[in-house]
Formats: structure tokens, sequence, C-alpha cells
């Protein structure tokens, strides 16, 4: 087995602290197995990008180095923790692994990694080599902001929904019971009444398509966003294409249809829904609407962004 010791990023807000509350027993975990590692605890918004990146200036940009960032918390955390480790460009980057003890935890389902993290835990400390997988970039121009994202890139009602949930007390609460879908469901409805349609201008290649009325629209690297819903049930993290579902504003009943589709995965065929594959897009929306990263808010904005794919070594085994 390949002796790795493992930087460990733990966010104890994750999850509304249900990270804080199993970290005893994942320390537990670790230390019966003998593992090593350093512990830094996330303990404010982006602080998790400061602590990867201050990890990554002090390693030697060497091969067959031993250390892994594990990220132990929800999507955020891992976001947070692969934007640190790529804001300097690295020869041999250090290998990112994840825990996924969030309230969403999409990133654990589109690679195929176990949700429970007792087995997850496993696939990470028996792993015994990285491997490459997709990850997005973007280059947003009018704010001059530019990163990755391991999800998803939203803009509109997704985006709206997760600004308006993560606002509300019930979120909390729900969380704490395994019912975190909830408050995004709840947020749905009063986000669908006060999210009007907007002129969203798409590049792929060549061509130019103009939506005067969108209403969703999510470019993902992989099937899930919000919590399990498989937005582009093709898509993989190793197929080298960014899936870019644009949906126009429906009325209520056509969206209840939709999102029946939706469960069913047959929503792509819909009339209103306008879907990409492309190893890069181009997005601009001249109005002012709230966008999302992995789960993150980037704030309600104008919009012109790029974006493209690269890939970046992970540490977990999913066939364990």
């Amino acid at each position: 087995m390949v002796s790795v010791q493992f930087y460990i990023i733990l966010n104890e807000h994750a999850g509304s602290g249900r990270a804080k509350e199993l970290w005893p027993e994942i320390k537990q975990a670790l230390d019966a197995a003998q593992v090593s590692y350093q512990l830094a605890i996330s303990e404010y918004a982006n602080h998790a990008i400061l602590l990867s990146e201050q990890f990554a200036k002090k390693l030697p940009d060497e091969p067959h180095q031993n250390w892994v960032v594990l990220a132990v918390g929800g999507d955020g955390t891992l976001h947070e923790a692969i934007n640190g480790l790529t804001k300097l460009p690295r020869t041999h980057p250090i290998p990112v692994a994840y825990l996924p003890i969030g309230s969403g935890n999409d990133f654990a389902r589109g690679a195929g990694m176990a949700l429970k993290w007792e087995d997850a835990l496993k696939q990470i400390i028996q792993c015994t080599h990285a491997t490459d997988y997709d990850i997005g970039s973007y280059n947003e121009t009018i704010k001059q902001e530019r990163g990755v994202f391991t999800n998803n890139l939203g803009i509109g009602f997704d985006a709206a929904i997760i600004s308006q949930a993560n606002q509300s007390k019930a979120k909390v609460w729900l969380n704490k019971h395994h019912m975190g879908k909830l408050s995004y469901l709840a947020s749905a409805l009063d986000v669908y009444y006060n999210q009007t349609g907007f002129t969203l201008t798409v590049h792929v290649g060549n061509q130019r398509d103009i939506y005067p009325n969108a209403f969703l629209v999510t470019t993902t690297n992989h099937p899930y966003f919000g919590g399990g819903v498989g937005i582009a049930p093709n898509a993989t993290i190793t197929d080298h294409k960014l899936h870019l579902v644009v949906i126009e504003k429906p009325n209520f009943f056509k969206l209840m249809w939709l999102a029946l589709r939706l469960i069913f995965k047959r929503h792509l065929t819909s009339k209103a829904v306008h879907y990409y594959q492309a190893s890069s897009v181009h997005l601009t929306v001249p109005a002012i609407e709230y966008g999302q990263l992995d789960g993150e808010e980037m704030g309600g904005r104008f919009f012109d962004v790029y974006v493209g794919l690269k890939q970046y070594p992970f540490w977990f085994d999913t066939t364990i």
C-alpha cells in the first residue's frame, strides 16, 4: 500500500454542523487505521481556499511527493480546497480527496463514491494512486473572477434557490434531520414566482444562440445538482465534456410537468429544455441574476463567463 499523509481541512459547519458532530468518530477511524495526517480547521467562508493555497506553497513542486489534501465537509468544502490548490500553477499538482458529509454531496454521487462516510473513508485511505478526473474552469470577465468547479456553475433559478435556502432558518433544522432537500423544495416554490425570464446568449464553437426567456442555466461536470437531481443524466467526470442545460421559463403547470420528467430523467426531450455538450462554452447575461458555483453563492450580477475543462488528480478508489 502506498504510504501517503493527509492534510485534512475540516469544515465543522458542513451539513449544518454535522461535520463537527462526526469528527470524533472520523478521527477514531483514522487513528485505528494508523493514518498519518495534519489537521486544519476551516473557520469561515473561503478559509479552506487560504488553507489549501498556503499548504501548496509550502510543498515543493516535485514528482512522487506523498501528500493528499482531504476536504472533510460538503461540496463547498471540496470547492474551496481545490480552488486553493489550483491558485498557483504546479507541474505536479497535489491530489485532493473528499469525505462527503455536507447537505448535498453531489460530487460524491457524480464520482460514484460511497455516500456513507465510513465507506467513503475506506475508498480514500485504501486508495493506492491518484486518478485524473474532469473539473470545470471559469473566467468571469466583468468581475474578473476565475477558478474551478467540480460540480456545476448555475445562473438563474437554481442559484436563486440556493441563495434563498441558505438564508432559511428551516435549512439548519432540516439538515440536522437529514431532510435538507426539503429546504430547497420550499425555496423553489417561492423563487419560481419571483424569478423572471432573462436574456441569455450561448456561444459554443461558431454557434450563437439567444434565449430571451431563460430561467435555469446550468453548466455541469456530472449528472447531479441540488442534492441528487439528475440535470444531465449522461454526463460523467471522465467524458472531457461540459454539459449545459438551458430551461426557458415555463408556466406553473409546465414546471410541474418538467419536474416530473426530471425525476424520470426524460426532461432533455422537452421543448423548453436546450442541451449542449462541448469542451468550452461562453455565456452572457445582461441582467442582474443570481449565480452559484458548486452550491456556493456568487451573488446577483451580470455575467460574461467563459467556461472550460481541465483535469485534476483525485485520491479515492470507487472499486473499494
